[in-house]
Formats: structure tokens, C-alpha cells, sequence
């Protein structure tokens, strides 16, 4: 069976990751990590991995925020959509709203699974992206998981 390459991104100063390897119907593998990088960072990223799907979280400006208002990640965005355009077909892009990933993912929740890594905030930001994504997203149509997202979502590498 074919596995498809996935990236979540939480971008920001330090931006959380996960890379997952997903077989439809069958499991979905992720890394998550963070890193500070930079945009040419992420281009690399992209490169080396060359996934099929890219999950980043969207960028939402917010009105009583002004003073102190870091753009950064709206460059991250950027620079996964360029990629998501030019890359080899086909590569699809997914922007999630914060509160999207963050609504039913949270930590209890994680914990409850063994989805859960401590001291890995932004990486956990990247798993819940991953997660709603296959949850409830576009890619409900590869999670075969009836039950738990722990039937069908394991990570690897922590």
C-alpha cells in the first residue's frame, strides 16, 4: 500500500513541526519537533521531505495585538504555499485556524492517547494541526479509526 508524506507546520519564532508518513486506512506515523528556523530553513525542509500534504497553521491578525505584531509567520505561509505551487504534483496545502488545531486536541486529551511529549509546546501546536486534520479534516478520508485516534495515530521517533 502507498504511504503518503505529510508535513504539519505551527510556524512562528520557534516553529513546531511533524513529519508523518500516512497509509490510508491502515496508520498514520508523525515526528514532532520544533526548531527556530528561518524561511530559507523551511524551503529546505520542504525540499528534503517532499511531502504530498502540508498542514500549517493560517495566520489571523488580531485587532487588540497591534503593538508588538510579529509577522514571521505569514512569511512561513509564504513560503509553504510557493512550494505547494511549483513543487512536483501533487502537493496539497491546508490552512487551519488556530483554534481549529487547539479546539479538541488539548493536552488531556494527548496525554489520554500517549500523544503527548513534555517540554515540546510547538511541536505539540504541529501534532494537534496533524491531528484535526486527519480527525475531522481532509484527510478524515485515510483514518480508518472508528474509535480512538490511538487505533490509528502513533508517534514515532520522541
Amino acid at each position: 500500500m502507498e504511504t503518503h508524506k505529510v508535513i504539519s507546520i505551527d510556524p512562528g519564532k520557534t516553529t513546531g513541526y511533524c513529519y508523518a508518513d500516512l497509509t490510508p486506512g491502515i496508520s498514520l506515523e508523525y515526528h514532532p519537533f520544533q526548531s527556530f528556523d528561518d524561511v530559507d530553513d523551511l524551503w529546505r525542509r520542504l525540499k528534503e521531505y517532499e511531502p504530498q500534504y502540508i498542514i500549517i497553521e493560517d495566520f489571523e491578525f488580531r485587532q487588540k495585538s497591534r503593538a508588538g505584531l510579529v509577522l514571521f509567520p505569514v512569511q512561513m505561509i509564504g513560503v509553504a504555499r510557493l512550494y505547494s505551487l511549483i513543487a512536483p504534483p501533487p502537493v496539497s496545502l491546508y490552512l487551519q485556524k488556530a483554534a481549529q488545531g487547539k479546539s479538541y486536541y488539548k493536552d488531556p486529551i494527548l496525554k489520554k492517547n500517549d500523544l503527548y511529549v513534555r517540554g515540546l509546546p510547538h511541536g505539540m501546536d504541529a501534532s494537534r494541526h496533524l491531528l484535526h486534520w486527519i480527525t475531522f479534516g481532509a484527510g478524515y478520508q485515510y483514518n480508518s479509526s472508528k474509535g480512538s485516534i490511538n487505533d490509528f495515530a502513533k508517534m514515532i521517533g520522541v
